[in-house]
């Protein structure tokens, strides 16, 4: 799985100079209101006879931008989140082909393709036990029996425009269901007539 963040906004600060000096400096610049309590005297009593003051920039104020600003960062990491949904992994069969061998035998071949930009996993995601790994699995129609290949298969990490390819002989007529992919990738179902 793929996990982005998009920093939408801070206001500016120059290294080595004091947040808060900062972010009232530009507060200031840009009319933000109400971003300050000032700071006031009061009784407190964890501290009897000592002087105490509450006050100072309002929460979580330095993190909001200001209205006027909001429609383009809006708009901006609409985008991004949009144009980075676009490039994830995508699986699609390429290339299936039901070959008659004779004597009631039929080969079926075809290919896994990663169509998205983005690989089905990060290559950290390999060694991830908790990475939902790909599958490739055929279901028969009960009459027909296995003679080369596996009912089910791991599918290794495609990087994104790469393909796998798979292969089984089998005995007997009749439709087989194709199905791959992960939680992940999507998974893709797709049906072959053994004739």
């Amino acid at each position: 799985r793929y996990s982005f963040s998009t920093p939408a906004w801070w206001f500016p600060v120059e290294a080595g100079k004091n947040p808060g000096v900062a972010f009232l400096k530009f507060a200031e610049e840009n009319n933000m209101e109400n971003v300050f309590v000032p700071w006031t005297e009061i009784k407190h009593p964890d501290f009897p006879g000592k002087k105490v003051e509450v006050g100072g920039i309002k929460p979580f104020v330095s993190i909001n931008p200001p209205e006027d600003k909001l429609q383009d960062l809006i708009e901006k990491n609409s985008r991004f989140i949009v144009e980075m949904a676009g490039m994830h992994p995508e699986l699609q069969f390429l290339d299936m082909k039901v070959e008659d061998q004779g004597e009631n035998i039929f080969r079926l071949s075809l290919k896994v393709h990663n169509k998205g930009i983005f690989a089905t996993s990060a290559a950290v995601g390999e060694r991830n036990v908790f990475t939902r790994l790909m599958r490739i699995s055929l279901e028969t129609n009960g009459k027909q029996k296995f003679l080369s290949g596996q009912k089910v298969q791991v599918i290794q990490r495609l990087e994104g425009g790469e393909s796998a390819e798979y292969s089984w002989l089998i005995m007997g007529k009749g439709a087989v269901k194709i199905t791959a992919g992960a939680v992940n990738t999507g998974i893709i179902t797709t049906t072959a007539e053994l004739k």
